[in-house]
Order: C-alpha cells, then structure tokens, then sequence
C-alpha cells in the first residue's frame, strides 16, 4: 500500500503533497502516472508536490509506480482523485517532514518541510537554535532544504520555522552526515631483518565501530606463538622472530554494514647484519689537534655503536664527545670528535656497531707526536727497545 493514496480535498492556490514512501528503500525509483504541469515537482524521497493547486488539478487520477534499481521489480499505487474548493483562512499545518536524515559526506541531501495554510505560509531554518549561516551549497527549495556536498560539520538539529496570520508550526529533524572509512596502515616503510620484530598499527575513521582483520598476502593472520593483534579493535599487529617467508604485503581490513576500506604496506625482510659503508684511517696528528672521527653502518634494525681505545671504552667528558645519528637512507653516522688532543689520546681506537641480526667493528691507530706516553689502558703493551751501535770504519 502507498501512504495517502486516496481521494484528498484541497484549497484552490494551495498545495499539494502525496506522500508514495510506503514501499521506498535503496535503489527504489518513483513515478507519478499524472497529466503533467509545470507546477507538479518530485522530490528525491519520491512525493509528488502540486503547487498552486487549481480547479483542473481535480479532473485527473493520480497513481504511483515504483521501480526497484538492482532486480526491476515495479509496483503500482491505486489511484486518488484530488477535489478543489475555494480557499479558506487557515493556520499553517505540516505536510511533509523528517525526524531523522543520514547521508554520505560529499553527497547531495534535502531536508523536507511543506505546509499548507492560508494565506501561503512562510519559512525560515535554524541550525542548532541558531539562524543558517549564508552557504552556497545551501539552497531554500519549494520542498525544503538542499544541502549540496554534505560536510560532516553540518550534522546537526534543523528547525523549519512555519508561519502566516492565522498561526505557526515546526519541523524539527536530526542531520547526520557520516564519513567513509578509511583505513591507513602505519608506519608506511618497514624494513626489517630476519628475526626483528615488526609492529603495524592500523589507523580508522569514518565510525567508532567497526570490526577490523589483518590479512599477509591475503590470507588472514590469527594470533599465534609470534604473532599478537591488541588493541579495543584489533588495530594493533606484533610479530616477533620474523621468518623470511613472513615478508610481504600485510594488509588491514575495516568492515561496518556495507562500508568497507583497506589499507596495506609492504614488509621487506633483508639481511641486516650491520655493514660499514664508510671509516676513518690511520693518521698522525700533534698536541692540541682536534680529532673527528666517523663511522658510517647500515644495518637493520638500525645499529647502535660505540667507541673504545685500546679496548677500553671511550668515556664522555670534556675533551671527549662521541655521538650519533640517522640519515634519511636509515644508515647510522656514528662519530667521535676529540678537542685539545693529548699524548695519552694516541692509540688504536674501535668502532664497534651490533644490532639483533649481528655486529661489525672497524679500527685504526691514531699517532699523537710527542715524547714516549703509555696510556692508562688496562691491556697490557709490550714495547722494544732498539739500540743502534756506530762502529768506526
């Protein structure tokens, strides 16, 4: 059954609604079977407007026909006849209306608000108890309200305001505009060597709720004796002692009703035994000049290094200051600078750089003029003596 389908008196000038939403739903299209005019409009909710009713509006049957978009299923309203009479003085009453709107951001929405009355009444739209704010994408139409190009920042309460001399009414209805979801998997390069811990976090919006799967080159992954997914929805994915196989396209999958978005990155698994790409060499230097030496490793997860003279390590203090950092390659520049150099700085110095997957050192002496010095070092050095005899010829 169609709602109001039956017959209807209406004022001469007035206007007319049929409402045909009874059988309305996704992917239904209506129709009106009329004799049609200029002043007869169909709204996007499928009612059939007639405005400035006249006397030969009476002398036609009006019908309904439905038509579903995805099977082709048609259904047929039974026919209503309108009857006209002369106007009257009358407060306005509601024809058409909403309690409740949803729409995608970025789609096209209208907001019903119709009454009759005499004389024709008047309109005016607040939003959240105040006056709509000028908007070009907002347009005051015989209907009601269209909204072009929803944002999420129009949701809200609307009120129609409807009045004339005889009294008011009011249409108020809750706008929701709902984002897609969207889902982005962090972070958006991952390197890592054969058993390192990898760590994905999968991001959503769009909705508060929703169910949330991980997925390694489509395949589902479920938690396991290396594998952890935490989090309230699952947005969180921990593995440890990363195999070889386990490289690839690791994908995040966010469902709710018949929204769905992904997101994936791809895993490299790679030999990350630190390597070092570039060293400082043997040199001889004087008392008092400085020392800037450099260590430059690759390696992953990316290396930690540090510094020793004849295998004691090297302390900070204030003529020694090692240091460290990450180029934008993920390669490790690790460097010693030595101000106001020393006889006791002379000597063989390391630089040793280790990670999960191994660890590589690189060395070389560094010679201070000046007289004989041994260094604190608790290794034991051994020296030779030489002497040379001159016999005369």
């Amino acid at each position: 059954m169609f709602k109001d389908m039956y017959n209807r008196t209406y004022l001469d000038n007035s206007v007319l609604f049929v409402n045909a939403m009874d059988y309305a739903g996704p992917g239904v299209f209506s129709s009106w079977m009329a004799y049609y005019r200029p002043r007869f409009l169909i709204t996007t909710t499928g009612a059939l407007y007639i405005l400035d009713v006249q006397n030969e509006d009476g002398l036609y049957n009006y019908r309904c026909t439905t038509r579903h978009r995805y099977t082709g299923e048609t259904r047929q309203s039974n026919s209503a006849r309108l009857f006209v009479s002369d106007p009257t003085n009358s407060e306005p009453g509601i024809l058409d209306g909403f309690d409740r709107r949803e729409v995608m951001a970025s789609h096209r929405v209208e907001l019903p608000c119709k009454a009759s009355g005499h004389p024709m009444p008047k309109y005016r739209w607040l939003k959240d108890n105040s006056p709509l704010e000028p908007d070009t994408r907002f347009r005051q139409s015989v209907t009601g309200l269209l909204i072009e190009s929803a944002q999420p920042t129009d949701s809200g309460t609307y009120v129609c305001e409807v009045w004339n001399s005889y009294g008011n009414a009011e249409v108020v209805g809750r706008l929701m505009v709902k984002q897609p979801l969207k889902a982005v998997v962090s972070p958006r390069k991952v390197k890592g060597s054969v058993g390192s811990k990898v760590s994905l976090h999968c991001s959503v919006s769009g909705s508060d709720e929703y169910e949330l799967s991980w997925y390694r080159n489509g395949e589902i992954i479920y938690p396991g004796n290396n594998v952890r997914i935490t989090g309230i929805s699952r947005e969180n994915l921990i593995m440890e002692g990363m195999a070889k196989s386990d490289g690839g396209a690791y994908q995040c999958f966010a469902r709710k009703n018949k929204m769905s978005a992904q997101d994936f990155v791809q895993v490299i698994l790679e030999d990350g035994t630190p390597k070092i790409l570039s060293s400082f060499s043997e040199k001889v230097v004087n008392p008092n000049e400085p020392v800037f030496l450099v260590c430059n490793v690759k390696g992953t997860p990316p290396p930690s290094c540090t510094w020793n003279l004849d295998d004691d390590p090297v302390i900070k203090d204030s003529h020694h200051h090692p240091g460290h950092y990450e180029t934008h390659e993920g390669h490790v520049v690790s460097q010693l600078n030595i101000t106001h150099t020393k006889e006791v700085d002379g000597g063989v110095y390391r630089c040793t750089c280790r990670n999960s997957a191994g660890a590589v050192y690189h060395q070389a002496r560094i010679n201070v003029r000046g007289a004989c010095q041994i260094s604190s070092s608790k290794t034991t050095k051994t020296y030779t003596l030489l002497i040379f005899v001159w016999f005369p010829s």
